[in-house]
Protein backbone atom coordinates (compact mmCIF):
# COMPACT_ATOMS: atom_id res chain seq x y z
CA UNK A 1 0.00 0.00 0.00
CA UNK A 2 1.52 3.56 -0.96
CA UNK A 3 1.93 5.90 2.37
CA UNK A 4 0.32 8.86 2.20
CA UNK A 5 2.09 11.84 3.63
CA UNK A 6 0.70 15.49 4.46
CA UNK A 7 3.63 18.32 4.64
CA UNK A 8 2.40 21.73 6.01
CA UNK A 9 3.57 24.88 3.76
CA UNK A 10 4.52 24.56 0.14
CA UNK A 11 6.65 27.53 0.21
CA UNK A 12 9.92 27.30 -2.28
CA UNK A 13 11.95 25.99 0.89
CA UNK A 14 9.81 23.24 1.53
CA UNK A 15 10.45 22.02 -1.83
CA UNK A 16 13.21 19.44 -0.94
CA UNK A 17 10.73 17.30 1.13
CA UNK A 18 8.40 17.13 -1.20
CA UNK A 19 10.43 15.79 -3.63
CA UNK A 20 12.25 13.39 -1.22
CA UNK A 21 9.18 12.12 -0.34
CA UNK A 22 8.35 11.54 -3.86
CA UNK A 23 11.35 9.63 -4.22
CA UNK A 24 10.58 7.29 -1.51
CA UNK A 25 7.14 6.39 -3.58
CA UNK A 26 4.81 7.62 -1.22
CA UNK A 27 1.60 9.88 -1.82
CA UNK A 28 2.53 13.48 -1.06
CA UNK A 29 -0.32 15.74 -0.34
CA UNK A 30 0.89 19.88 0.72
CA UNK A 31 -1.05 22.56 1.89
CA UNK A 32 -0.83 26.30 2.04
CA UNK A 33 -3.02 29.34 1.57
CA UNK A 34 -1.40 30.01 -1.22
CA UNK A 35 -2.84 28.04 -4.36
CA UNK A 36 0.34 28.61 -6.59
CA UNK A 37 2.43 27.95 -3.87
CA UNK A 38 6.34 27.01 -5.72
CA UNK A 39 6.14 23.34 -3.72
CA UNK A 40 2.40 22.15 -5.10
CA UNK A 41 4.09 21.19 -8.16
CA UNK A 42 5.56 18.45 -6.30
CA UNK A 43 2.37 17.46 -4.97
CA UNK A 44 -0.23 14.44 -5.52
CA UNK A 45 -3.60 16.38 -4.23
CA UNK A 46 -3.12 20.07 -2.46
CA UNK A 47 -4.73 21.43 0.01
CA UNK A 48 -5.81 25.02 0.72
CA UNK A 49 -5.91 26.45 4.14
CA UNK A 50 -4.17 28.91 6.19
CA UNK A 51 -0.73 26.95 7.49
CA UNK A 52 -1.18 29.43 10.72
CA UNK A 53 -4.60 28.61 11.30
CA UNK A 54 -4.54 24.67 13.32
CA UNK A 55 -8.69 25.00 12.81
CA UNK A 56 -8.80 25.59 9.34
CA UNK A 57 -6.32 23.54 8.36
CA UNK A 58 -7.50 20.65 10.70
CA UNK A 59 -11.30 21.33 9.13
CA UNK A 60 -9.75 20.38 5.63
CA UNK A 61 -6.92 17.53 6.31
CA UNK A 62 -10.49 15.75 7.86
CA UNK A 63 -12.47 15.66 5.04
CA UNK A 64 -9.55 15.03 2.54
CA UNK A 65 -8.68 12.10 5.04
CA UNK A 66 -12.03 10.87 4.71
CA UNK A 67 -12.08 9.91 1.21
CA UNK A 68 -7.47 9.34 1.09
CA UNK A 69 -5.90 7.86 4.29
CA UNK A 70 -3.06 10.07 5.83
CA UNK A 71 -0.11 8.01 7.01
CA UNK A 72 2.06 11.08 8.82
CA UNK A 73 1.88 14.88 8.59
CA UNK A 74 5.44 17.32 8.83
CA UNK A 75 6.36 20.24 7.99
CA UNK A 76 10.20 22.17 7.05
CA UNK A 77 11.50 25.67 7.62
CA UNK A 78 7.83 26.71 8.53
CA UNK A 79 7.12 27.60 12.03
CA UNK A 80 3.35 26.24 12.45
CA UNK A 81 3.93 23.37 15.22
CA UNK A 82 0.44 23.60 16.62
CA UNK A 83 -0.76 23.30 13.22
CA UNK A 84 1.33 20.22 13.19
CA UNK A 85 0.49 18.67 16.20
CA UNK A 86 -3.04 19.63 15.72
CA UNK A 87 -3.52 17.61 12.81
CA UNK A 88 -1.51 14.60 13.98
CA UNK A 89 -3.72 14.81 17.08
CA UNK A 90 -6.90 14.88 14.84
CA UNK A 91 -6.14 11.69 12.55
CA UNK A 92 -4.16 9.31 15.05
CA UNK A 93 -0.51 10.03 13.72
CA UNK A 94 2.80 10.15 14.99
CA UNK A 95 3.40 13.54 16.52
CA UNK A 96 4.19 15.96 19.60
CA UNK A 97 1.57 16.39 21.83
CA UNK A 98 -0.36 19.70 21.57
CA UNK A 99 1.24 21.07 24.80
CA UNK A 100 4.27 20.38 23.61
CA UNK A 101 3.38 22.44 20.34
CA UNK A 102 2.04 25.03 22.35
CA UNK A 103 5.14 25.90 24.35
CA UNK A 104 6.94 25.77 20.70
CA UNK A 105 4.62 28.34 19.38
CA UNK A 106 5.31 30.95 22.15
CA UNK A 107 8.54 31.68 23.26
CA UNK A 108 7.31 33.67 26.82
CA UNK A 109 6.16 30.09 27.88
CA UNK A 110 9.02 28.70 26.39
CA UNK A 111 11.40 29.36 28.46
CA UNK A 112 9.10 29.65 31.30
CA UNK A 113 9.46 25.75 31.31
CA UNK A 114 13.49 26.21 30.73
CA UNK A 115 13.50 28.10 34.45
CA UNK A 116 10.85 25.66 35.98
CA UNK A 117 13.09 22.83 34.66
CA UNK A 118 16.80 24.70 35.25
CA UNK A 119 17.35 25.06 31.57
CA UNK A 120 19.81 27.61 31.19
CA UNK A 121 19.07 30.18 28.78
CA UNK A 122 19.18 33.97 28.78
CA UNK A 123 16.92 36.44 31.89
CA UNK A 124 13.81 37.45 30.29
CA UNK A 125 10.48 38.52 30.47
CA UNK A 126 7.02 39.76 29.26
CA UNK A 127 6.60 43.39 28.29
CA UNK A 128 2.80 44.91 29.16
CA UNK A 129 3.79 48.37 27.18
CA UNK A 130 5.92 51.09 26.47
CA UNK A 131 6.54 52.66 30.39
CA UNK A 132 7.51 48.82 31.32
CA UNK A 133 9.76 48.76 28.91
CA UNK A 134 11.49 51.87 29.76
CA UNK A 135 11.77 50.91 33.70
CA UNK A 136 12.99 47.30 32.61
CA UNK A 137 15.83 49.02 30.45
CA UNK A 138 16.49 51.46 33.05
CA UNK A 139 16.78 49.86 36.27
CA UNK A 140 17.73 46.18 35.13
CA UNK A 141 21.18 45.33 36.41
CA UNK A 142 21.99 43.88 32.53
CA UNK A 143 23.38 45.83 30.14
CA UNK A 144 22.20 44.64 26.73
CA UNK A 145 18.82 43.77 25.40
CA UNK A 146 16.54 42.01 22.58
CA UNK A 147 13.07 42.70 22.32
CA UNK A 148 11.00 40.10 20.64
CA UNK A 149 6.99 39.07 19.28
CA UNK A 150 6.53 35.89 21.48
CA UNK A 151 5.42 34.51 18.56
CA UNK A 152 7.29 36.13 15.24
CA UNK A 153 9.07 34.53 12.46
CA UNK A 154 12.13 35.08 10.16
CA UNK A 155 13.53 37.84 12.90
CA UNK A 156 10.23 40.09 12.46
CA UNK A 157 10.11 42.36 14.95
CA UNK A 158 13.68 41.39 16.58
CA UNK A 159 15.13 44.44 17.79
CA UNK A 160 18.78 44.93 19.55
CA UNK A 161 18.54 47.64 22.14
CA UNK A 162 20.99 50.28 22.49
CA UNK A 163 21.21 53.84 24.04
CA UNK A 164 20.11 55.03 20.68
CA UNK A 165 16.86 53.36 20.06
CA UNK A 166 13.97 54.94 21.01
CA UNK A 167 11.99 52.53 23.34
CA UNK A 168 8.52 53.77 22.74
CA UNK A 169 9.02 53.35 19.09
CA UNK A 170 10.85 49.78 19.49
CA UNK A 171 8.29 48.56 21.54
CA UNK A 172 5.33 49.36 18.84
CA UNK A 173 7.82 48.08 15.64
CA UNK A 174 8.52 45.16 17.62
CA UNK A 175 4.34 44.34 18.71
CA UNK A 176 3.00 44.85 15.31
CA UNK A 177 4.44 41.72 14.05
CA UNK A 178 3.69 39.32 16.19
CA UNK A 179 0.39 37.49 15.83
CA UNK A 180 -0.56 37.90 19.76
CA UNK A 181 0.83 41.34 20.45
CA UNK A 182 2.43 40.16 23.47
CA UNK A 183 6.36 41.28 23.33
CA UNK A 184 9.40 39.64 25.44
CA UNK A 185 12.36 41.44 26.72
CA UNK A 186 15.62 39.46 27.04
CA UNK A 187 18.93 39.87 27.77
CA UNK A 188 21.90 39.90 25.06
CA UNK A 189 24.13 37.54 25.69
CA UNK A 190 27.40 38.31 23.81
CA UNK A 191 29.09 35.81 22.82
CA UNK A 192 29.46 32.49 19.88
CA UNK A 193 25.36 31.92 18.40
CA UNK A 194 24.87 28.47 17.36
CA UNK A 195 22.23 26.49 15.37
CA UNK A 196 21.61 22.90 16.14
CA UNK A 197 19.80 20.24 14.32
CA UNK A 198 19.07 17.95 16.83
CA UNK A 199 16.83 14.71 16.47
CA UNK A 200 15.88 13.03 20.16
CA UNK A 201 15.72 9.27 20.02
CA UNK A 202 16.03 6.42 23.31
CA UNK A 203 17.16 8.96 25.74
CA UNK A 204 19.67 10.55 23.81
CA UNK A 205 20.09 13.90 21.75
CA UNK A 206 21.81 13.70 18.48
CA UNK A 207 23.13 16.36 16.86
CA UNK A 208 24.76 15.77 13.57
CA UNK A 209 24.67 19.71 12.50
CA UNK A 210 26.07 22.48 14.70
CA UNK A 211 26.28 25.80 12.58
CA UNK A 212 28.02 29.01 13.56
CA UNK A 213 25.46 32.06 12.88
CA UNK A 214 27.17 34.68 11.57
CA UNK A 215 25.94 38.06 12.76
CA UNK A 216 28.55 40.32 11.83
CA UNK A 217 26.26 43.21 10.28
CA UNK A 218 24.40 43.88 13.64
CA UNK A 219 25.74 47.41 13.44
CA UNK A 220 24.95 47.85 9.94
CA UNK A 221 21.43 46.97 10.50
CA UNK A 222 20.81 48.21 13.58
CA UNK A 223 18.30 47.44 15.63
CA UNK A 224 17.42 44.81 13.52
CA UNK A 225 18.82 41.78 13.73
CA UNK A 226 19.69 40.01 10.73
CA UNK A 227 21.83 36.83 10.34
CA UNK A 228 24.44 36.70 7.41
CA UNK A 229 23.88 33.07 6.86
CA UNK A 230 26.31 30.01 8.97
CA UNK A 231 29.15 27.83 8.92
CA UNK A 232 29.86 23.91 9.96
CA UNK A 233 32.18 23.49 11.77
CA UNK A 234 31.41 25.93 14.56
CA UNK A 235 34.59 26.69 16.15
CA UNK A 236 33.74 24.95 19.14
CA UNK A 237 35.37 22.07 21.19
CA UNK A 238 34.19 18.42 21.33
CA UNK A 239 33.41 19.08 25.49
CA UNK A 240 31.04 21.91 24.44
CA UNK A 241 29.03 19.92 21.54
CA UNK A 242 28.76 16.87 24.05
CA UNK A 243 27.88 19.75 26.61
CA UNK A 244 24.79 20.73 23.43
CA UNK A 245 23.65 17.90 23.21
CA UNK A 246 22.79 17.32 27.09
CA UNK A 247 21.52 20.95 27.64
CA UNK A 248 19.42 20.43 23.95
CA UNK A 249 18.24 16.64 25.76
CA UNK A 250 16.90 19.11 29.16
CA UNK A 251 15.54 21.61 26.95
CA UNK A 252 13.51 19.41 24.98
CA UNK A 253 12.16 17.40 28.22
CA UNK A 254 11.15 20.75 29.55
CA UNK A 255 8.91 21.28 26.16
CA UNK A 256 7.71 17.80 27.11
CA UNK A 257 9.65 16.58 23.84
CA UNK A 258 10.52 12.73 24.54
CA UNK A 259 12.03 12.00 20.77
CA UNK A 260 11.60 13.43 17.27
CA UNK A 261 13.54 16.71 15.57
CA UNK A 262 14.21 19.91 17.76
CA UNK A 263 16.08 23.45 16.05
CA UNK A 264 18.11 24.81 18.51
CA UNK A 265 19.22 28.55 18.65
CA UNK A 266 21.87 28.66 21.13
CA UNK A 267 24.50 30.85 22.51
CA UNK A 268 27.94 30.41 23.91
CA UNK A 269 28.20 32.52 27.08
CA UNK A 270 31.39 34.06 28.12
CA UNK A 271 32.56 31.15 30.42
CA UNK A 272 31.92 28.80 27.57
CA UNK A 273 29.29 27.45 28.44
CA UNK A 274 26.14 26.71 25.90
CA UNK A 275 22.57 28.70 26.43
CA UNK A 276 19.53 28.16 24.73
CA UNK A 277 17.94 31.58 23.16
CA UNK A 278 15.01 28.80 21.69
CA UNK A 279 13.86 25.47 20.96
CA UNK A 280 11.63 24.62 17.86
CA UNK A 281 9.86 21.74 17.06
CA UNK A 282 10.61 21.74 13.61
CA UNK A 283 13.40 21.02 10.76
CA UNK A 284 15.16 24.21 10.29
CA UNK A 285 14.87 27.06 7.49
CA UNK A 286 18.04 28.69 5.59
CA UNK A 287 18.70 25.48 3.64
CA UNK A 288 20.34 24.03 7.44
CA UNK A 289 18.54 20.68 7.14
CA UNK A 290 18.26 20.52 3.26
CA UNK A 291 22.14 21.48 1.67
CA UNK A 292 24.40 22.84 4.66
CA UNK A 293 24.44 19.76 7.16
CA UNK A 294 24.06 16.99 4.27
CA UNK A 295 27.68 18.81 2.44
CA UNK A 296 29.25 18.62 5.72
CA UNK A 297 27.94 15.47 7.48
CA UNK A 298 26.31 13.57 5.02
CA UNK A 299 23.43 13.05 7.04
CA UNK A 300 20.00 13.63 5.76
CA UNK A 301 17.56 14.75 8.55
CA UNK A 302 14.40 15.60 6.23
CA UNK A 303 14.10 11.72 5.29
CA UNK A 304 14.82 10.99 9.18
CA UNK A 305 11.91 13.53 9.80
CA UNK A 306 10.05 11.66 6.57
CA UNK A 307 10.16 8.36 7.98
CA UNK A 308 9.65 9.15 11.97
CA UNK A 309 5.84 10.86 10.66
CA UNK A 310 5.00 7.49 9.21
CA UNK A 311 5.74 5.78 12.53
CA UNK A 312 8.53 4.19 10.94
CA UNK A 313 11.90 2.93 13.12
CA UNK A 314 14.55 5.73 13.46
CA UNK A 315 18.21 4.05 13.30
CA UNK A 316 21.26 5.81 15.49
CA UNK A 317 23.35 5.03 12.00
CA UNK A 318 20.83 7.77 10.09
CA UNK A 319 21.75 10.57 12.51
CA UNK A 320 25.24 10.20 12.71
CA UNK A 321 27.61 11.70 10.19
CA UNK A 322 29.75 9.86 7.60
CA UNK A 323 32.17 12.52 7.06
CA UNK A 324 33.05 15.37 8.58
CA UNK A 325 33.71 18.31 5.85
CA UNK A 326 32.33 21.67 5.78
CA UNK A 327 29.73 23.80 3.93
CA UNK A 328 28.77 27.90 4.45
CA UNK A 329 26.45 30.41 3.59
CA UNK A 330 25.87 33.81 3.37
CA UNK A 331 23.52 36.53 1.74
CA UNK A 332 23.39 39.49 -0.52
CA UNK A 333 21.96 43.06 1.37
CA UNK A 334 22.05 45.41 -1.61
CA UNK A 335 20.70 48.88 -1.09
CA UNK A 336 16.76 49.89 -1.23
CA UNK A 337 14.92 50.76 -4.21
CA UNK A 338 14.41 49.18 -7.76
CA UNK A 339 16.62 46.36 -9.19
CA UNK A 340 18.29 47.96 -12.29
CA UNK A 341 20.28 44.58 -13.06
CA UNK A 342 22.02 41.19 -10.99
CA UNK A 343 25.49 40.40 -12.98
CA UNK A 344 28.14 37.69 -12.52
CA UNK A 345 25.71 34.40 -12.40
CA UNK A 346 27.77 32.61 -14.91
CA UNK A 347 30.75 33.33 -12.82
CA UNK A 348 28.93 32.51 -9.62
CA UNK A 349 27.83 29.01 -11.10
CA UNK A 350 31.96 28.12 -11.21
CA UNK A 351 32.55 28.65 -7.54
CA UNK A 352 34.39 25.92 -6.58
CA UNK A 353 32.21 23.24 -4.22
CA UNK A 354 28.92 25.83 -5.18
CA UNK A 355 25.98 23.67 -3.32
CA UNK A 356 23.28 26.21 -4.20
CA UNK A 357 22.19 29.74 -4.67
CA UNK A 358 19.12 31.49 -5.30
CA UNK A 359 17.73 35.55 -5.54
CA UNK A 360 14.79 36.29 -3.84
CA UNK A 361 14.23 39.46 -6.30
CA UNK A 362 14.59 40.01 -10.23
CA UNK A 363 15.33 43.05 -12.50
CA UNK A 364 12.60 45.54 -11.83
CA UNK A 365 11.32 44.23 -8.17
CA UNK A 366 11.40 46.37 -5.23
CA UNK A 367 14.28 45.66 -2.79
CA UNK A 368 13.05 46.73 0.57
CA UNK A 369 15.09 48.46 3.52
CA UNK A 370 16.92 45.13 5.67
CA UNK A 371 14.49 44.68 8.51
CA UNK A 372 13.89 41.08 9.14
CA UNK A 373 15.47 38.04 6.94
CA UNK A 374 12.72 37.87 4.49
CA UNK A 375 14.22 41.49 3.49
CA UNK A 376 17.85 39.67 2.03
CA UNK A 377 18.29 39.52 -1.30
CA UNK A 378 19.59 36.08 -2.16
CA UNK A 379 21.53 33.60 -0.79
CA UNK A 380 24.59 31.01 -1.69
CA UNK A 381 26.39 28.02 -0.49
CA UNK A 382 29.41 26.06 -1.04
CA UNK A 383 30.87 23.43 0.50
CA UNK A 384 34.40 22.42 1.32
CA UNK A 385 36.75 19.72 2.65
CA UNK A 386 37.28 21.89 6.17
CA UNK A 387 36.10 25.18 7.39
CA UNK A 388 38.35 27.63 5.88
CA UNK A 389 37.90 26.46 2.26
CA UNK A 390 34.06 26.56 2.98
CA UNK A 391 34.63 30.52 4.59
CA UNK A 392 36.82 31.62 1.15
CA UNK A 393 34.86 30.10 -1.13
CA UNK A 394 31.60 31.73 -0.09
CA UNK A 395 32.83 34.82 0.09
CA UNK A 396 34.62 34.46 -3.37
CA UNK A 397 31.20 33.31 -4.39
CA UNK A 398 29.47 36.36 -2.77
CA UNK A 399 32.03 38.75 -4.41
CA UNK A 400 30.80 37.08 -8.11
CA UNK A 401 27.48 38.97 -7.92
CA UNK A 402 26.91 42.33 -8.30
CA UNK A 403 22.98 43.79 -7.97
CA UNK A 404 22.77 47.22 -9.09
CA UNK A 405 19.90 49.43 -7.53
CA UNK A 406 18.18 52.24 -8.25
CA UNK A 407 18.23 54.21 -4.68
CA UNK A 408 14.72 55.18 -3.34
CA UNK A 409 14.85 57.06 -0.29
CA UNK A 410 11.28 56.48 0.37
CA UNK A 411 12.18 52.97 1.13
CA UNK A 412 14.48 54.24 4.20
Amino acid sequence: MTKTLLIIGAGIEQIPAYQKAKARGLHVVGSDMNPQAPAFEYADDILIASTRNADETVAVVAKYHQQHPIHGVMTIANDVPFTVASVANALGLPGISLESARLASNKLLMKTSFVSHGVACPWFQEVKNEAQLMEIVNQSPHKRFVLKPIDGRGARGVLLLSPEVDLAWAFQESQRWGDSGIVMIEEFIPGLQLSTESYILDSRCYTPGIAERHYDRLKQFAPYVIEDGGTIPAPISGDQCQEIDTLLLKGAAAMGIQSGIIKGDLVINPDGKPMIIELAARLSGGWLATHLIPTATGVDLVNVVISSALGEKILPESLTPLFHRAASSRYWFPEPGIVESVSGEDALKQTPGLVRYGFFRQKGEQQPQIRSHPDRFGYVMVGGENREEALIRVQDALACVKINVQPDKTLV
